[in-house]
Protein backbone atom coordinates (compact mmCIF):
# COMPACT_ATOMS: atom_id res chain seq x y z
CA UNK A 1 0.00 0.00 0.00
CA UNK A 2 1.48 3.43 -0.98
CA UNK A 3 2.41 6.13 1.57
CA UNK A 4 -1.07 8.21 1.87
CA UNK A 5 0.99 11.35 2.67
CA UNK A 6 3.56 10.83 -0.14
CA UNK A 7 1.32 9.93 -2.81
CA UNK A 8 -0.97 13.36 -1.91
CA UNK A 9 2.73 15.26 -2.06
CA UNK A 10 3.67 13.78 -5.13
CA UNK A 11 0.21 13.76 -7.56
CA UNK A 12 -0.17 17.39 -6.60
CA UNK A 13 3.19 18.67 -7.12
CA UNK A 14 3.17 16.87 -10.43
CA UNK A 15 -0.37 18.23 -11.67
CA UNK A 16 0.19 21.87 -10.74
CA UNK A 17 3.26 21.51 -12.48
CA UNK A 18 1.60 20.10 -15.65
CA UNK A 19 -0.98 22.67 -15.36
CA UNK A 20 0.99 25.62 -15.19
CA UNK A 21 3.29 24.54 -18.25
CA UNK A 22 0.40 23.31 -20.62
CA UNK A 23 -1.49 26.48 -20.10
CA UNK A 24 1.96 28.77 -20.53
CA UNK A 25 2.78 26.95 -23.83
CA UNK A 26 -0.81 26.92 -25.02
CA UNK A 27 -1.06 30.89 -24.79
CA UNK A 28 2.01 31.04 -26.45
CA UNK A 29 1.14 28.50 -29.21
CA UNK A 30 -1.84 30.20 -29.97
CA UNK A 31 0.09 33.48 -30.48
CA UNK A 32 2.67 31.92 -32.67
CA UNK A 33 0.27 30.16 -34.60
CA UNK A 34 -1.71 33.30 -35.13
CA UNK A 35 1.34 35.12 -36.39
CA UNK A 36 2.17 32.91 -38.69
CA UNK A 37 -1.12 31.15 -39.71
CA UNK A 38 -0.38 27.74 -39.11
CA UNK A 39 -2.68 25.14 -38.15
CA UNK A 40 -0.31 22.54 -37.12
CA UNK A 41 0.92 25.25 -34.01
CA UNK A 42 -2.60 25.71 -33.66
CA UNK A 43 -3.63 22.24 -33.05
CA UNK A 44 -0.45 22.09 -30.83
CA UNK A 45 -2.03 24.71 -28.70
CA UNK A 46 -5.37 22.79 -28.31
CA UNK A 47 -3.13 19.60 -27.37
CA UNK A 48 -1.31 21.83 -24.59
CA UNK A 49 -4.89 23.38 -23.77
CA UNK A 50 -6.21 19.87 -23.48
CA UNK A 51 -2.88 18.94 -21.52
CA UNK A 52 -3.55 21.23 -18.60
CA UNK A 53 -7.54 20.26 -18.95
CA UNK A 54 -6.21 17.05 -18.38
CA UNK A 55 -4.05 17.89 -15.20
CA UNK A 56 -6.75 19.90 -13.17
CA UNK A 57 -8.92 16.27 -13.61
CA UNK A 58 -6.19 14.01 -12.54
CA UNK A 59 -6.08 16.71 -9.54
CA UNK A 60 -9.84 16.14 -8.66
CA UNK A 61 -9.75 12.50 -9.35
CA UNK A 62 -7.46 12.13 -6.66
CA UNK A 63 -9.07 14.49 -4.49
CA UNK A 64 -12.90 11.93 -5.10
CA UNK A 65 -10.78 9.07 -4.72
CA UNK A 66 -9.55 10.22 -1.18
CA UNK A 67 -13.46 10.61 0.56
CA UNK A 68 -13.85 8.45 3.19
CA UNK A 69 -16.15 5.16 2.76
CA UNK A 70 -19.44 5.48 3.15
CA UNK A 71 -22.51 2.96 3.82
CA UNK A 72 -23.26 2.82 0.05
CA UNK A 73 -19.13 2.42 -0.69
CA UNK A 74 -17.41 0.72 2.21
CA UNK A 75 -14.32 0.35 -0.02
CA UNK A 76 -14.25 3.75 -0.79
CA UNK A 77 -13.58 6.06 -4.08
CA UNK A 78 -10.36 4.84 -4.63
CA UNK A 79 -11.43 3.87 -8.11
CA UNK A 80 -12.12 7.37 -9.47
CA UNK A 81 -8.31 7.93 -9.83
CA UNK A 82 -8.89 5.04 -12.87
CA UNK A 83 -11.79 7.02 -13.86
CA UNK A 84 -9.79 9.88 -14.22
CA UNK A 85 -7.50 8.55 -16.30
CA UNK A 86 -10.42 7.35 -18.64
CA UNK A 87 -11.89 10.95 -18.89
CA UNK A 88 -8.55 12.56 -19.70
CA UNK A 89 -8.11 9.52 -22.92
CA UNK A 90 -11.70 11.03 -23.76
CA UNK A 91 -11.06 14.94 -23.45
CA UNK A 92 -7.63 13.87 -25.33
CA UNK A 93 -9.48 12.28 -28.38
CA UNK A 94 -11.64 15.12 -28.91
CA UNK A 95 -9.13 17.68 -29.00
CA UNK A 96 -7.43 14.94 -32.10
CA UNK A 97 -10.69 14.77 -33.85
CA UNK A 98 -10.78 19.12 -33.53
CA UNK A 99 -7.54 19.31 -34.85
CA UNK A 100 -7.78 16.61 -37.70
CA UNK A 101 -10.93 18.49 -38.86
CA UNK A 102 -9.23 21.54 -38.94
CA UNK A 103 -5.86 20.20 -40.53
CA UNK A 104 -8.15 19.09 -43.72
CA UNK A 105 -10.08 22.19 -44.14
CA UNK A 106 -5.74 23.76 -44.13
CA UNK A 107 -5.64 21.21 -46.75
CA UNK A 108 -8.46 22.14 -48.84
CA UNK A 109 -7.58 26.25 -48.31
CA UNK A 110 -3.84 26.41 -47.46
CA UNK A 111 -2.30 29.63 -46.46
CA UNK A 112 1.08 30.93 -46.37
CA UNK A 113 3.11 30.52 -43.27
CA UNK A 114 5.64 33.01 -42.22
CA UNK A 115 8.42 31.73 -40.42
CA UNK A 116 8.77 33.45 -37.31
CA UNK A 117 11.58 33.54 -34.96
CA UNK A 118 9.56 33.75 -31.76
CA UNK A 119 7.52 31.18 -33.02
CA UNK A 120 10.51 28.43 -33.63
CA UNK A 121 11.99 29.68 -30.02
CA UNK A 122 8.71 29.11 -28.53
CA UNK A 123 8.23 25.55 -29.97
CA UNK A 124 12.00 24.48 -28.79
CA UNK A 125 11.71 25.27 -25.69
CA UNK A 126 8.17 23.64 -25.56
CA UNK A 127 9.77 20.53 -26.73
CA UNK A 128 12.56 20.91 -24.01
CA UNK A 129 9.70 21.59 -21.27
CA UNK A 130 7.17 18.38 -22.39
CA UNK A 131 10.52 16.27 -22.14
CA UNK A 132 11.06 17.06 -18.73
CA UNK A 133 6.86 16.46 -17.90
CA UNK A 134 7.03 13.60 -19.62
CA UNK A 135 9.68 11.97 -17.25
CA UNK A 136 8.32 13.54 -14.13
CA UNK A 137 5.23 12.10 -15.11
CA UNK A 138 6.45 8.74 -15.61
CA UNK A 139 8.81 8.17 -13.16
CA UNK A 140 6.56 9.62 -10.24
CA UNK A 141 3.46 8.12 -11.31
CA UNK A 142 5.36 4.64 -11.01
CA UNK A 143 6.43 5.77 -8.09
CA UNK A 144 3.30 6.24 -6.33
CA UNK A 145 1.36 3.89 -8.55
CA UNK A 146 -0.83 6.59 -10.13
CA UNK A 147 -2.50 5.50 -13.82
CA UNK A 148 -3.42 9.05 -14.43
CA UNK A 149 0.34 10.20 -14.16
CA UNK A 150 1.75 7.34 -16.17
CA UNK A 151 -1.25 8.12 -19.09
CA UNK A 152 0.11 11.92 -18.85
CA UNK A 153 3.54 11.13 -19.12
CA UNK A 154 3.19 8.81 -22.27
CA UNK A 155 1.19 12.04 -23.56
CA UNK A 156 3.93 14.36 -22.38
CA UNK A 157 6.07 11.67 -25.03
CA UNK A 158 3.71 11.94 -27.58
CA UNK A 159 3.56 15.54 -27.36
CA UNK A 160 7.83 15.90 -28.18
CA UNK A 161 7.13 14.44 -31.33
CA UNK A 162 4.41 16.23 -32.30
CA UNK A 163 5.72 19.31 -31.39
CA UNK A 164 9.22 18.81 -33.58
CA UNK A 165 7.08 17.77 -36.34
CA UNK A 166 5.20 20.96 -36.21
CA UNK A 167 8.85 22.70 -36.27
CA UNK A 168 9.58 20.78 -39.12
CA UNK A 169 6.73 21.78 -41.14
CA UNK A 170 6.85 25.41 -40.45
CA UNK A 171 10.68 25.72 -42.15
CA UNK A 172 9.03 22.76 -44.79
CA UNK A 173 6.84 25.27 -45.49
CA UNK A 174 9.19 28.27 -46.71
CA UNK A 175 10.72 26.17 -49.43
CA UNK A 176 7.43 24.35 -51.05
CA UNK A 177 3.79 25.52 -52.39
CA UNK A 178 2.73 21.75 -51.03
CA UNK A 179 0.55 22.25 -47.57
CA UNK A 180 3.05 21.13 -45.62
CA UNK A 181 1.26 22.59 -42.74
CA UNK A 182 -1.91 21.00 -43.20
CA UNK A 183 0.20 17.63 -43.56
CA UNK A 184 1.53 18.46 -40.55
CA UNK A 185 -1.30 18.98 -38.93
CA UNK A 186 -3.04 15.63 -39.72
CA UNK A 187 -0.08 13.90 -38.54
CA UNK A 188 -0.33 15.86 -35.19
CA UNK A 189 -3.90 14.39 -35.06
CA UNK A 190 -3.12 10.67 -35.50
CA UNK A 191 -0.46 11.17 -33.01
CA UNK A 192 -3.25 12.65 -30.67
CA UNK A 193 -5.55 9.78 -31.43
CA UNK A 194 -2.80 7.27 -30.58
CA UNK A 195 -2.16 8.63 -27.62
CA UNK A 196 -5.59 8.74 -26.39
CA UNK A 197 -6.52 5.30 -27.70
CA UNK A 198 -3.81 3.54 -25.92
CA UNK A 199 -4.05 5.06 -22.26
CA UNK A 200 -8.07 4.42 -22.71
CA UNK A 201 -7.35 1.20 -23.37
CA UNK A 202 -4.73 0.52 -20.21
CA UNK A 203 -6.89 2.29 -18.43
CA UNK A 204 -9.79 0.51 -18.97
CA UNK A 205 -8.21 -2.55 -18.86
CA UNK A 206 -7.00 -1.40 -15.05
CA UNK A 207 -10.80 -1.13 -14.86
CA UNK A 208 -11.81 -4.62 -16.13
CA UNK A 209 -9.38 -6.43 -13.55
CA UNK A 210 -6.49 -7.76 -14.65
CA UNK A 211 -4.40 -11.17 -14.12
CA UNK A 212 -1.70 -10.68 -11.35
CA UNK A 213 1.60 -10.14 -12.35
CA UNK A 214 3.98 -13.37 -12.00
CA UNK A 215 6.38 -11.47 -9.35
CA UNK A 216 2.98 -10.80 -7.10
CA UNK A 217 1.91 -14.55 -7.13
CA UNK A 218 5.09 -16.05 -6.30
CA UNK A 219 5.75 -14.03 -3.27
CA UNK A 220 2.35 -14.72 -2.31
CA UNK A 221 2.89 -18.56 -2.58
CA UNK A 222 6.39 -17.54 -1.07
CA UNK A 223 4.33 -16.22 2.36
CA UNK A 224 1.92 -18.99 2.24
CA UNK A 225 4.84 -21.71 2.18
CA UNK A 226 6.20 -20.48 5.19
CA UNK A 227 3.16 -21.15 7.44
CA UNK A 228 2.12 -24.92 7.63
CA UNK A 229 0.23 -26.73 7.67
CA UNK A 230 -0.67 -24.22 4.61
CA UNK A 231 0.13 -25.17 0.92
CA UNK A 232 -0.61 -24.18 -2.51
CA UNK A 233 -2.02 -20.85 -2.77
CA UNK A 234 -5.02 -21.36 -6.06
CA UNK A 235 -7.39 -19.62 -7.43
CA UNK A 236 -5.21 -15.96 -7.04
CA UNK A 237 -7.52 -13.05 -7.19
CA UNK A 238 -6.80 -9.63 -6.62
CA UNK A 239 -9.28 -6.58 -6.12
CA UNK A 240 -7.91 -3.22 -6.73
CA UNK A 241 -10.55 -0.58 -5.41
CA UNK A 242 -7.41 1.99 -6.41
CA UNK A 243 -3.88 2.45 -5.80
CA UNK A 244 -4.26 2.53 -2.36
CA UNK A 245 -6.68 -0.35 -1.29
CA UNK A 246 -6.09 -3.76 -2.73
CA UNK A 247 -8.05 -7.21 -1.22
CA UNK A 248 -6.76 -10.72 -2.63
CA UNK A 249 -8.71 -13.87 -2.43
CA UNK A 250 -6.99 -17.54 -2.81
CA UNK A 251 -7.53 -21.20 -2.19
CA UNK A 252 -4.98 -23.39 0.27
CA UNK A 253 -4.67 -26.97 0.75
CA UNK A 254 -4.24 -28.26 4.06
CA UNK A 255 -4.37 -31.64 5.37
CA UNK A 256 -7.35 -33.21 6.44
CA UNK A 257 -5.40 -34.36 9.76
CA UNK A 258 -4.43 -30.92 10.30
CA UNK A 259 -6.12 -29.21 13.74
CA UNK A 260 -8.05 -26.16 13.15
CA UNK A 261 -6.51 -24.01 15.60
CA UNK A 262 -3.02 -24.67 13.49
CA UNK A 263 -4.86 -23.75 10.71
CA UNK A 264 -6.38 -20.55 11.64
CA UNK A 265 -2.94 -19.07 13.12
CA UNK A 266 -1.58 -20.01 10.13
CA UNK A 267 -4.15 -18.47 8.24
CA UNK A 268 -3.69 -15.35 10.48
CA UNK A 269 0.00 -15.42 10.18
CA UNK A 270 -0.01 -15.52 6.88
CA UNK A 271 -2.56 -12.93 5.86
CA UNK A 272 -0.33 -10.36 7.80
CA UNK A 273 2.44 -10.94 6.70
CA UNK A 274 0.86 -10.63 3.06
CA UNK A 275 -0.54 -7.34 3.93
CA UNK A 276 2.70 -6.32 5.63
CA UNK A 277 4.47 -6.52 2.59
CA UNK A 278 2.54 -6.33 -0.51
CA UNK A 279 -0.15 -3.98 1.02
CA UNK A 280 -2.63 -6.81 0.05
CA UNK A 281 -5.30 -7.68 2.41
CA UNK A 282 -5.58 -11.27 2.05
CA UNK A 283 -8.95 -13.85 2.77
CA UNK A 284 -8.54 -17.77 2.28
CA UNK A 285 -10.52 -20.56 0.92
CA UNK A 286 -9.72 -23.96 2.21
CA UNK A 287 -9.52 -27.16 0.75
CA UNK A 288 -9.06 -30.10 3.25
CA UNK A 289 -6.98 -32.83 1.14
CA UNK A 290 -5.34 -36.63 1.74
CA UNK A 291 -2.90 -36.21 -0.35
CA UNK A 292 -0.50 -37.04 2.50
CA UNK A 293 -1.34 -40.80 1.63
CA UNK A 294 0.57 -41.76 -1.45
CA UNK A 295 -2.03 -44.05 -2.99
CA UNK A 296 -4.24 -40.95 -3.15
CA UNK A 297 -1.23 -39.14 -4.49
CA UNK A 298 -0.99 -41.48 -7.35
CA UNK A 299 -4.36 -41.63 -7.78
CA UNK A 300 -4.34 -37.82 -8.49
CA UNK A 301 -0.85 -37.97 -10.66
CA UNK A 302 -2.92 -40.40 -12.96
CA UNK A 303 -5.91 -38.56 -13.85
CA UNK A 304 -4.06 -35.57 -14.19
CA UNK A 305 -1.71 -37.15 -16.98
CA UNK A 306 -4.85 -38.79 -18.29
CA UNK A 307 -6.58 -35.73 -19.11
CA UNK A 308 -3.76 -33.93 -20.47
CA UNK A 309 -3.19 -36.71 -23.13
CA UNK A 310 -6.57 -36.71 -24.12
CA UNK A 311 -7.43 -32.95 -24.17
CA UNK A 312 -4.83 -30.50 -24.57
CA UNK A 313 -6.92 -27.22 -22.30
CA UNK A 314 -6.35 -28.78 -18.78
CA UNK A 315 -3.24 -27.73 -17.00
CA UNK A 316 -3.49 -28.85 -13.51
CA UNK A 317 -5.17 -30.42 -10.77
CA UNK A 318 -5.52 -29.11 -7.07
CA UNK A 319 -8.24 -29.57 -3.81
CA UNK A 320 -7.66 -33.46 -4.57
CA UNK A 321 -9.30 -34.92 -2.05
CA UNK A 322 -10.24 -38.63 -1.92
CA UNK A 323 -13.56 -40.15 0.38
CA UNK A 324 -12.10 -43.33 1.07
CA UNK A 325 -15.31 -45.07 2.74
CA UNK A 326 -17.33 -43.85 -0.53
CA UNK A 327 -14.46 -43.87 -3.28
CA UNK A 328 -15.97 -40.11 -4.59
CA UNK A 329 -13.26 -37.73 -5.37
CA UNK A 330 -13.44 -34.14 -5.43
CA UNK A 331 -11.15 -31.73 -7.19
CA UNK A 332 -10.71 -28.71 -9.31
CA UNK A 333 -9.94 -28.84 -12.34
CA UNK A 334 -7.43 -25.48 -13.69
CA UNK A 335 -7.76 -24.90 -17.54
CA UNK A 336 -7.01 -22.59 -20.43
CA UNK A 337 -8.85 -19.83 -21.94
CA UNK A 338 -9.26 -21.82 -25.11
CA UNK A 339 -12.10 -23.67 -23.16
CA UNK A 340 -15.58 -21.51 -23.42
CA UNK A 341 -18.21 -23.28 -22.85
CA UNK A 342 -17.59 -24.76 -19.12
CA UNK A 343 -20.66 -27.07 -19.07
CA UNK A 344 -20.14 -29.07 -22.18
CA UNK A 345 -16.48 -29.15 -21.28
CA UNK A 346 -17.00 -30.39 -17.94
CA UNK A 347 -19.05 -33.35 -19.41
CA UNK A 348 -16.76 -34.07 -21.84
CA UNK A 349 -13.72 -34.69 -18.42
CA UNK A 350 -16.53 -36.76 -16.45
CA UNK A 351 -17.24 -39.01 -19.38
CA UNK A 352 -13.56 -39.75 -19.88
CA UNK A 353 -12.68 -40.09 -15.87
CA UNK A 354 -15.46 -43.17 -15.74
CA UNK A 355 -14.93 -44.38 -18.49
CA UNK A 356 -11.39 -44.92 -17.21
CA UNK A 357 -12.33 -45.51 -13.75
CA UNK A 358 -15.98 -46.51 -13.52
CA UNK A 359 -15.04 -47.36 -9.63
CA UNK A 360 -14.87 -43.93 -8.43
CA UNK A 361 -17.63 -40.87 -8.66
CA UNK A 362 -15.99 -37.84 -9.26
CA UNK A 363 -17.60 -34.74 -8.97
CA UNK A 364 -15.04 -31.69 -9.49
CA UNK A 365 -15.04 -27.73 -10.84
CA UNK A 366 -13.39 -26.56 -14.02
CA UNK A 367 -11.44 -23.16 -12.90
CA UNK A 368 -10.02 -20.59 -15.57
CA UNK A 369 -5.92 -19.88 -14.91
CA UNK A 370 -6.37 -17.17 -12.81
CA UNK A 371 -2.56 -16.47 -12.17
Amino acid sequence: MKNDLTRQKVIRRVGLTGIVANLSFSLLKFIAGTITRSVAITNDAINNLSDSLSAVITLLGYRMGKMKPTRKHPLGYGRTEYLSAMIISIIILIAGYNCLMSSIDKLKHPETITLAPVAVVILILSIITKIGLSILNTTQGKRVDSEALKATGKDALSDVLVTSLTLISLFASRYTTFPVDGVMGIVVSLFIFYAAISSFLETNSALMGERPDKETVDKIRAIIRKHPPLKGGYDIMLHSYGPERCMGTCNVEVPTRAHAENIFDAMTDASKEIEDELGIYFTFGLFAVNDFREDVRELKKDILEYLKEKTPHVLSLHAFHVHLDSNLVHFDVVVDFKVSNYGAYKQELLKLLKDKWPDYTFEFTIDPEYD
